[in-house]
């Protein structure tokens, strides 16, 4: 996959079908437009193209996705070319007919969008105004049909209320796969060696939307590699009870393969426990989480 960083509208010239939008999450929505955009571009043989934004247009929401977990799930989607537009405020404010003035001259031929999109200055391009311009232009405006799944209409606000309460099952069903966090393997308390259960502490800069503070089950993954996990999202209140900086640790339930300090993880959330909880001692602590790893352990499907 091509990936450009571009200003305005300044798409390489040739022709090629787009698909264009914030795309927080990537869940089945967003799949759907994927989907036809591919299915076009084989049909056609150019190539199929993903159009996002930096900073987000609602950069003031939490992010289900970081950018460069974007890139990631594009391309393990197999577009072929992905365009990260800068969302300056010139950028912000331009109407939305010189808009697809531009797409359409920079060799868009069929442009995918969401059934509740607008485009342009003040969000004034709805549907049914671009349907009008675009048959104005070399231009074919494709509206894909809202998706649904899970009793409701699929999309990122509804998603990001899950992951804060921690219904990871809920919201995995939506994104059609585990949400997960990035970030380093960074050295902790060593509370966990202390009491044999290997622990990995993700640290540095986490991107991804962190779920409620919680014990949860999913997989603690190194590149390809999964590893199954007992996971905890919280202060640590029995370790550390002053902090209220929230951790996220990986109980690996069928052991540390090798020194993981400095490597660059995922985890994946399958579903959630349990809330986090204080204990008086730390013989408490050590059998709660003896028995989170053994409940985890039957939740968890081995690889």
């Amino acid at each position: 996959m091509k990936v450009y960083r571009i200003e305005g509208l300044k798409l390489p010239e040739g022709r090629k079908i787009l698909t264009l939008g914030s795309f927080d999450g990537l869940h089945l929505g967003h799949l759907s437009l994927v989907d036809l955009v591919k299915r076009g571009a084989k049909e056609k043989g150019i190539p199929s193209c993903a159009m996002i934004f930096d900073p987000r247009v609602d950069g003031k929401k939490p992010q289900i996705t970081s950018l460069s977990q974007q890139i990631s799930l594009f391309k393990d989607l197999g577009i072929d070319e992905l365009f990260i537009v800068n969302f300056s405020p010139d950028f912000k404010s331009l109407p939305y007919p010189a808009f697809l003035s531009s797409l359409s001259s920079r060799g868009v031929e069929d442009l995918v969008i969401g059934p509740f999109t607008c485009l342009g200055k003040g969000g004034e391009g709805t549907v049914a105004k671009m349907r009008e311009f675009c048959s104005s232009l070399p231009l074919n405006l494709i509206v894909a049909p809202p998706v649904e799944a899970g009793g409701g209409r699929v999309s990122s606000t509804r998603i990001r209320s899950l992951i804060k309460k921690g219904r990871m099952e809920e919201a995995s069903l939506l994104l059609s796969r585990p949400h997960f966090v990035s970030g380093l393997v960074v050295r902790g308390l060593k509370n966990g060696r202390k009491m044999n259960f290997p622990t990995a502490n993700l640290g540095g800069k986490v991107e991804g939307m962190v779920p409620a503070e919680g014990v949860y089950y999913g997989y603690f993954a190194l590149g390809k590699s999964l590893h199954r996990a007992a996971i905890s999202v919280g202060t640590n209140p029995t370790v550390d009870p002053l902090s209220r900086e929230v951790k996220i640790e990986a109980n690996l339930i069928d052991g540390a393969p090798f020194s993981l300090y400095g490597a660059a993880a995922e985890v994946k959330f399958l579903g959630r426990l349990r809330s986090q909880e204080h204990f008086p001692s730390l013989s408490q602590l050590k059998y709660a989480i003896a028995k989170d790893v053994s409940e985890c352990s039957k939740r968890i499907p081995k690889i």
